[in-house]
Formats: structure tokens, sequence, C-alpha cells
């Protein structure tokens, strides 16, 4: 699977890339060699891979090669950044020429990047709120990182932890998302009437419409109905002590870059690099 920019977490670590290149028909001669450099958007030019090691690359073949990343690397830092590709073509044996090489296509992409479990609205208390006749809901804000606002998850988890009062058989819990716009989704039914024990932790999912993006959400609700369902029940009171709400991880490739030509670029002496630009997409 590849992740489009709409749902790829900027700030997800990327320990490395796969540059998969499609040769033409002029190979690259055993013992000549292909190289990747990576300069970031920063300034930081990263070390030089020998990608193909010396090995010769067949015409018409297509080759997969990893490049490592330093520690920290987010995806977002890649956005912006160059990538030079370039080749050492020099003779190794009398009486070879300057050996030349067409490239076909490259793409990069990232190796599995893992988005998500993000925190972007939390609460905590002992308790946190106290759910009773007249106290029916209580709204907390959503605080997404900068770099993640654009980010688009199918769906929130929602985990409450419950007090020392329970939520009783009968009495049911929802969740309301508003957004920056004023729209209000549909309040979803968390429990269905099911009951949460005293001291207990439960894990909800709440589904988002097509293209909500993590920016465009306000507030969280999280209200409670608790009136009787048996004669001489009273009102349910409910102690919450926390609410954490994250988005779920996805796990997918993120592509950064797709060239192609007839060839898209054909190194000789006189040409021995070619510089792209990486962009989130």
């Amino acid at each position: 699977m590849i992740a489009s920019a709409q749902t790829a977490d900027r700030s997800a670590p990327v320990p490395t890339l796969q540059l998969n290149i499609t040769t033409g028909g002029d190979d690259l001669r055993e013992g000549s060699v292909a190289y990747a450099e990576i300069r970031l958007r920063d300034g930081r030019t990263l070390p030089k891979t020998n990608l193909n090691g010396g090995r010769g690359l067949g015409g018409n073949s297509r080759n997969s090669f990893s490049v490592s990343l330093p520690s920290g690397i987010q995806l977002g830092d890649l956005d912006g950044s160059l990538l030079t590709i370039s080749h050492d073509g020099a003779p190794r044996r009398f009486p070879d020429g300057y050996d030349n090489w067409n490239v076909d296509a490259m793409s990069v992409t990232t190796a599995r990047v893992c988005s998500g479990g993000l925190s972007v609205a939390s609460a905590t208390g002992s308790p946190w709120v106290r759910f009773t006749g007249g106290k029916t809901f209580e709204a907390v804000p959503f605080r997404a990182p900068d770099t993640s606002r654009e980010a688009s998850p199918s769906s929130l988890g929602l985990k409450i932890v419950t007090g020392g009062d329970d939520l009783r058989e009968g009495s049911v819990a929802y969740a309301e998302i508003r957004l920056r716009d004023g729209r209000t989704l549909p309040r979803v039914n968390l429990t269905g009437g099911r009951g949460l024990t005293g001291n207990s932790v439960r894990n909800f999912s709440v589904s988002l419409p097509a293209g909500t993006r993590l920016g465009d959400l306000a507030t969280l609700t999280l209200s409670h109905d608790g009136a009787p369902r048996r004669p001489f029940d009273g009102y349910d009171n409910w102690n919450v002590d926390s609410l954490n709400v994250t988005t779920p991880e996805v796990c997918s490739s993120v592509s950064l870059a797709n060239l192609s030509g007839r060839p898209w670029v054909r190194f000789t002496g006189g040409k021995t690099f070619e510089t792209v630009t990486l962009r989130v997409r």
C-alpha cells in the first residue's frame, strides 16, 4: 500500500528509503558503480550510498535498492530534499571505454512508515468528570500537532478509564465531534447500553467521514444518559478518571518520487549525475 500526503503523518520516523531503478537498453557494466546521495532541506548532506557494489545491472532490468537514513529523520524532513543519483563508469579493463548507462525509470518510496497512535485529545483527574443527572456531558478540545494536521484518519480511538463509580447496565455513553467550521458529526453510541465496571479501562472506535483532517476537529463531547431503567432506580452517576483520543496506527509506504522516460536519463562520461526533488505526495 502506498500512502498519500493526506494520510501520511509527517512526524513519522523514516529509517530507510527504497529506490526502484529500471535500466533501459544500455546496461550498467560489471564494475561500474551507481550511488545515491541525499541533501536534506535543512542543508545536511547524508553519506553517499553505493547502491550496486560494482555488480552490473542488465539491460531492460528492474532492481531495488535500500538506502539507510540516520536515526531521527522524519517524513517531513524529506519533503523538498534533493536526491542525487550518480554513476562511475570509468574503464576497469583495457581496452574498455567509459560505460554508458540508460535509466528508463526510477521511483523512490519510504519503507513501511507507521503513522498513528497519536494522542489528539486527552483529559485526566480523580475523577476527571463525574456524570450525574445535573451534569450529563463534558467536552475536550482537539490538539493535533502541526505536523499531523493534514492527516485524515478513517477513525479515532477512545480510551475511557472508569473510576470508582461505574456506568450501570442500561445507561449509555455517547461521543460527539464538532468541527471547526461549526458542523457536528452524528453522535455515536459507545456502549450500546452495556455497563462499564468501576476502575476499568475500555476502548472504543469512532468513524470519521472520508477526507476529514485532524486539523478540522474542534472538540469531542462525552455525554451520559443515566436515566433510571427500572423501578426504584435513581439516576446513574458515573465517574470518568481519564479520556484519551488517538489516531489508529496505519503502516504503509509513502511515494517521494516517480520518474520515467525513454530514457529518463542517459549516464555517460560527460553526464555522471542527476538530481531530483523528493516530495511527500
